[in-house]
């Protein structure tokens, strides 16, 4: 079993990069990738830890894209490549400042005292909104995480503030200066016609993207199949992720990413063939 998409404390994530790799040790899990959002903080620890996995580091990317946004993950990354770590300090920094904004939001939206301390004491990086939508829920404001997003947090919605984001271009350009490789993350997200798939993605692959996360917990089979297709078509690398957040995104274990296991040891093999090079 292979999962090449997971998060840790260090950007939304319930686990540490420690505790990450145990519960894949627990699930035989055979090579794990993390791909915390804009930051390779986490990359560190996650590398020390002693394990029979095969650690991929990576990094996941929040690409601006109209009419939406999208994600992009970068893996192999040289985490300590100076413009990769150069450019996530930016958005990390953008990050804190709308992170200010949004706390004052909440102390006058709800005239509730809000602790930053006390919301970063579960996080080793910086706040997320699934860190808000939690102390939403503790503070009795919602019942739930997914409650606080659909009626505050959400786009739309009277708490939502904008991310700075990359365009991308940019996004591949720095990954590729990381030695990594450049992979869209759950391309369903995008929301587009079945037959606008195709288009965009080859679009994308003249500017400089390597792979589709053909399998992942966003995607029917029938989803995998079109992705699949695509991606043998414009010979993309195949990837496989869980997106796993621990439980700030409920019903998603790791590992869990609809891949059959012939097509797993295929991508496993070709990122074994890509680490000895």
């Amino acid at each position: 079993m292979i999962d090449l998409h997971t998060h840790s404390t260090y950007s939304d994530g319930t686990l540490a990069p420690d505790e990450l790799i145990r519960l894949a040790e627990c699930k035989n899990i055979k090579m794990l990738a993390l791909t915390d959002h804009d930051t390779v903080n986490g990359i560190d620890n996650f590398l020390s830890v002693d394990t029979d996995i095969i650690k991929i580091p990576g990094v996941e990317i929040s690409i601006d894209y109209n009419p939406g946004t999208f994600h992009l993950v970068g893996l192999l990354i040289n985490h300590k490549n100076e413009k990769l770590r150069n450019t996530l300090d930016k958005l990390i920094e953008y990050r804190k400042e709308r992170n200010k904004e949004l706390l004052k939001l909440i102390e006058k939206h709800f005239n509730l005292k809000v602790d930053e301390k006390e919301l970063k004491s579960n996080t080793d990086g910086e706040l997320g909104r699934p860190h808000i939508a939690k102390f939403l829920v503790d503070k009795g404001v919602v019942k739930t995480t997914q409650e606080a997003f659909d009626k505050y947090l959400g786009k739309g919605c009277p708490l939502y503030i904008a991310k700075k984001r990359l365009k991308i271009d940019e996004a591949i350009e720095i990954i590729h200066s990381a030695n990594g490789i450049a992979i869209i993350a759950h391309p369903i997200s995008l929301n587009l016609n079945n037959n606008e798939y195709e288009p965009f993605l080859k679009k994308l692959k003249d500017i400089g993207l390597d792979g589709i996360e053909v399998f992942c917990s966003l995607h029917t089979e029938d989803d995998a199949k079109l992705f699949l297709e695509i991606a043998k078509k414009y010979n993309f690398l195949i990837s496989a992720g869980s997106d796993f957040h621990g439980i700030n995104k409920f019903g998603i274990d790791i590992g869990f990413t609809g891949c059959h296991k012939d097509i797993e040891n295929f991508i496993y093999d070709n990122f074994i063939t890509l680490l000895s090079k």
